[in-house]
């Protein structure tokens, strides 16, 4: 996967662990909000990846792209992301272009030492990366106003300790086992992955059968971080990453509930399911040969029906539950 050591790009690999895969934290966190100054910070994501997609989803909710510009880093992955298709690209607030994410990384810290991953929340002023995790960057992004009508915060106060406990679950059984099955280099670690992934979804969909989403009607920080995982299950994971004791559209709720938020105002457009099964299938293996999967035939736009459990509403942060403007 390659990595930056001492700010020196390098191929090596410190991932796997006896066979198993280790996902490296994400070491740059922000110790405060961000302020509210337009175009001072940029969302740097990749359509591809889920951790980024779920800021981006959020940022799309919310309405911020004058408050907080977002850039995709694409292209063939020669030093990992690219950051403009291998083009240079201009360093937001600085006269410097940059070809690969990496540079970004070298740019915060002369020799930082770690994975160049996305999401990034940059600033432009400071020319520092405020945060690399996508968890923390999350959080941000919920901090700052909605610029599209009434305010609302996917993590009210009430629920604060319960989203953590769900995450938790979530991350654990979900959205790291799925990685950790596909990039297993042993049958033991693979199984085991395998088996947390489906006992996961088992307890999703019994939950979900009678909750339009993971806290009833109102949507929260936990739907976000499930829905990426959910939206590439069955064209990636449950194909290329062998996680294949059942597809998604094998549980009847767990499909719905995911066509559901799918259907929300601008997260369809925040879906590239064709740049997500080319990264894959292309980018995230060692196949010399690779080849892309077909895209299994899969109506995300059909009627979900989840308005049996109640109008979709979201939370202002004065705790108030208000009806969503639903696609």
């Amino acid at each position: 996967m390659g990595m930056l050591i001492d700010g020196t790009w390098s191929a090596e690999d410190r991932t796997m662990e006896a066979g198993a895969y280790v996902r490296a934290a994400s070491p740059l966190r922000s110790s405060s909000g961000l302020g509210e100054d337009p175009g001072r910070y940029w969302l740097i994501a990749s359509k591809s990846c889920p951790w980024s997609h779920r800021a981006v989803v959020l940022h799309a909710l919310k309405g911020l792209a004058d408050l907080v510009p977002l850039h995709f880093a694409h292209g063939p992955r020669v030093e990992g992301y690219a950051a403009n298709g291998g083009k240079p690209w201009k360093v937001p607030g600085a006269a410097k272009h940059v070809r690969h994410l990496h540079q970004l990384y070298s740019l915060h810290e002369a020799a930082y030492t770690g994975r160049a991953t996305v999401p990034i929340l940059w600033d432009s002023a400071a020319q520092k990366i405020v945060s690399n995790d996508s968890a923390d960057i999350l959080r941000l992004i919920d901090g700052l106003e909605n610029q599209r009508g009434r305010d609302f915060t996917v993590r009210p106060p009430s629920l604060a300790g319960a989203i953590d406990e769900a995450n938790a679950h979530v991350y654990q059984g979900l959205n790291n086992a799925v990685y950790r099955a596909g990039f297993a280099q042993a049958q033991s670690a693979y199984e085991a992955a395998v088996r947390e992934v489906f006992a996961t979804l088992d307890r999703l969909e019994k939950r979900l059968r009678t909750s339009r989403y993971y806290f009833g009607a109102m949507l929260t920080e936990t739907d976000l971080r499930l829905f990426p995982t959910l939206v590439r299950f069955d064209a990636v994971y449950h194909i290329l990453f062998k996680c294949c004791l059942r597809r998604l559209v094998d549980y009847p709720n767990l499909w719905a509930y995911a066509r559901d938020l799918y259907s929300w105002a601008g997260v369809a457009e925040t879906v590239d399911l064709e740049g997500i099964r080319q990264a894959s299938y292309v980018a995230d293996t060692s196949d010399p040969h690779p080849i892309v999967a077909v895209q299994p035939d899969l109506d995300w736009t059909s009627p979900h029906g989840r308005e049996l459990f109640g109008v979709a509403c979201l939370i202002a942060r004065d705790g108030e539950s208000f009806a969503a403007e639903h696609g």
